[in-house]
């Protein structure tokens, strides 16, 4: 019988032991590994447990130097009008707030309003909206009896109504740029970020090479001082700024282990560290909704869900959450070398005057700069 009790306890400890070997979770340096392959291929990493970039991502962070924080808990918008705007389905109303009393708005009213104006109006004259016509010839566009026709023409009229109401205001580029400057002046902090990218690219107009190129310390310490608020609106065009609108981490590394910087894997962070300080991330997300009018992308729940299944490659998407993290924890923590913002980073060359065309010199311009279109 002890024969038999022995056999039978050696059996069970060789099932056991061969169930762990085959069910046990990847080491760190398997899924380093699994995660530097899948970068290489464009495809996600699968583990021996079957997760994808989820688990390519903690081990990601593992290997870091520097602690970088989970996935944080959205922090709502303090601003009951900040609020407003970013589930507003028309933006007029914010031009009319100012307009009703120019001299007695505030940064916030201000602000607000020149963010409507930037989005709805271009050169002269702003939209009114869809026609019949427009959204009859959106429909003869979509496949017939497609079960998804009315989400999309639900977000294509999303989409296109929020300028409704601009049809018959002529505002101009200087009015925006001229509202940005005064919100900013009495302290808002998405507005000197609006301001320092203006005079960044007024800046960059006599430029040459990437030293020149890049932001000067004024302008920085305006992008620092405004990212320290937390603001969403700040956080989403500092990132446009810096990720795509200005060369100033060209050639440079940035992060707590000092990579090099790739604006493919920050820029979607960027927007998603807003997401998280109470930007409009919902399915009533403008990207979202332009997704779905205009790809059939339907159905996601948040912008992303919509950035992870519809246009982020996986180890981008990957990288992209580190980042965020490592974004939000640089602003909390004052370390803005992470971010290739600190004091001292900013352009060591003064960009020389050009000669016009009568042969004299030709200085940086003090008219307003004609401001591109952002979001946030």
């Amino acid at each position: 019988m002890n024969k038999t009790l022995l056999i039978i306890i050696g059996t069970f400890a060789a099932v056991v032991s061969a169930s762990w070997y085959f069910l046990r979770p990847p080491s760190e340096s398997a899924m380093i590994a699994a995660a530097e392959k899948a970068g290489a291929a464009g495809k996600p990493a699968i583990t021996a447990n079957g997760s994808g970039s989820v688990m390519v991502l903690d081990g990601l962070q593992n290997k870091s130097t520097a602690r970088i924080s989970s996935a944080r808990t959205v922090i709502p918008l303090k601003s009951a009008l900040a609020q407003e705007f970013e589930k507003a389905r028309h933006l007029k109303a914010f031009y009319d707030r100012y307009a009703a009393d120019p001299d007695g708005a505030d940064a916030e009213t201000k602000f607000f309003a020149a963010l409507a104006m930037e989005r709805c109006v271009g050169r002269g004259r702003g939209s009114q909206g869809p026609s019949e016509a427009d959204k009859a010839r959106f429909q003869s566009r979509l496949k017939e009896n497609d079960p998804g026709n009315a989400q999309r023409i639900e977000a294509f009229t999303r989409v296109t109504e929020t300028c409704e109401g601009f049809a018959n205001v002529n505002i101009s580029a200087a009015d925006i740029s001229r509202l940005y400057r005064e919100a900013a002046a009495q302290g808002n902090a998405a507005a000197k970020v609006a301001v320092a990218s203006d005079l960044y690219r007024e800046q960059a107009r006599n430029a040459r090479g990437i030293e020149e190129r890049r932001m000067s310390e004024d302008q920085l310490a305006m992008v620092r001082d405004a990212l320290g608020t937390g603001d969403p609106f700040a956080i989403e065009r500092a990132g446009q700024l810096l990720a795509w609108g200005s060369t100033q981490l060209a050639d440079r590394k940035v992060g707590p282990n000092g990579d090099p910087y790739n604006a493919r894997d920050w820029g979607p962070a960027w927007q998603l560290a807003a997401c998280d300080r109470g930007a409009n991330c919902g399915s009533d997300n403008y990207r979202v909704l332009n997704g779905c009018a205009y790809q059939g992308a339907c159905g996601y729940d948040s912008l992303e869900t919509y950035l992870q299944f519809n246009e982020l490659a996986p180890n981008v998407y990957a990288a992209a959450l580190q980042n965020r993290a490592t974004i939000l924890d640089a602003i909390a923590q004052g370390r803005w070398d992470w971010l290739g913002i600190a004091a001292g980073m900013g352009r060591t060359v003064t960009p020389a005057a050009v000669a016009n065309s009568a042969g004299g010199a030709r200085t940086t311009s003090t008219a307003p700069p004609v401001p591109v279109k952002r979001g946030g």
